[in-house]
């Protein structure tokens, strides 16, 4: 790109709740740090941000990219996303899928495309990287982990005719939208947090800090916070629960219809996200990468 690329870049929003789309943005080539500033200022806002037309983005370019917005890691969990699709597939991204294994690509163009399906297909062996077509609880990545993950990046690569949308929900809109009560009742507040109950729970801040912004955000999911600390556990499930609700209105969503090529990509500080279901009998092949974690500053 230029050396004035960020001045070329168009962000519209998605006309939802949050979220924006990207023009001007070429992700198969290296992108300038002056288009990484603006890239992470407006996730810092919107949450999300969507790139269309990235058709045959490689695994290479993907972590390229990715690192650009900070450190790359590969999933910090064995079994989740450890085992690559293909001999020479990166341990820095993994693939969420549902693809059968044997079955037929569909219309694949070129070598790329059938690597692509391949890996689908293997990956069908190991449950914990093929999530079926079930609806995903909303969650924030890696919130489990004592340093959750900040940016999250994902590429379409073939996708049901209907259903498997992505959908994120804005945490810094939906905390500034709750009533004064509301907000000193969670002050100070922390969340117990795990995926699994063999794995340390980690403890989190129900309202964060953005260090870029300033601004707070609701941090807590139905899909990964368990309780309250110090709270009777009913008690706090209902309030993980109320505030879920309210953070999930439409006025604080975007909800992505995806295409093949679409890169989207999202910071977990402000955002949390979910999988909308899908019929079985059609394919779904997304790649996800993302950067390191960093400490949740409490509000």
């Amino acid at each position: 790109m230029m050396e004035n690329a960020a001045a070329k870049l168009d962000f519209r929003p998605t006309g939802q709740g949050t979220g924006a789309h990207v023009r001007g943005l070429n992700l198969r080539e290296p992108v300038p740090e002056d288009v990484i500033v603006m890239l992470k200022a407006e996730l810092a806002t919107q949450g999300v941000l969507v790139v269309r037309g990235q058709a045959d983005l490689t695994e290479a370019e993907q972590i390229a990219f990715t690192a650009s917005l900070g450190q790359t890691q590969g999933h910090p969990l064995p079994g989740i996303g450890g085992a690559n699709p293909l001999d020479n597939a990166s341990d820095l991204v993994f693939y969420l899928t549902n693809a059968i294994d044997g079955s037929e690509a569909k219309s694949p163009s070129d070598q790329r495309h059938e690597k692509h399906h391949q890996a689908g297909d293997k990956r069908e062996k190991n449950p914990s990287i093929n999530p079926g077509g079930g609806e995903l609880a909303w969650h924030s990545d890696l919130q489990y982990m004592p340093e959750p993950q900040v940016y999250s990046v994902l590429y379409g690569i073939e996708i049901p005719a209907s259903g498997g949308e992505t959908e994120w929900c804005n945490m810094t809109l939906a905390y500034a939208a709750l009533d004064e009560e509301s907000k000193r009742e969670i002050e100070g507040l922390r969340s117990v947090n795990w995926l699994s109950r063999k794995l340390e729970p980690a403890c989190h801040p129900v309202v964060r800090i953005h260090p870029a912004t300033g601004a707070r955000a609701l941090y807590v999911s139905p899909g990964l916070s368990r309780y309250i600390e110090g709270w009777d556990e009913a008690e706090g499930r209902a309030l993980i629960g109320r505030l879920a609700e309210h953070a999930t209105q439409p006025a604080f969503c975007y909800r992505h219809q995806w295409q093949p090529g679409d890169v989207t990509m999202w910071d977990n500080r402000v955002t949390m996200h979910r999988r909308h279901g899908f019929d079985l009998a059609e394919r779904r092949i997304v790649r996800r990468t993302q950067t390191v974690g960093e400490a949740v500053i409490a509000a």
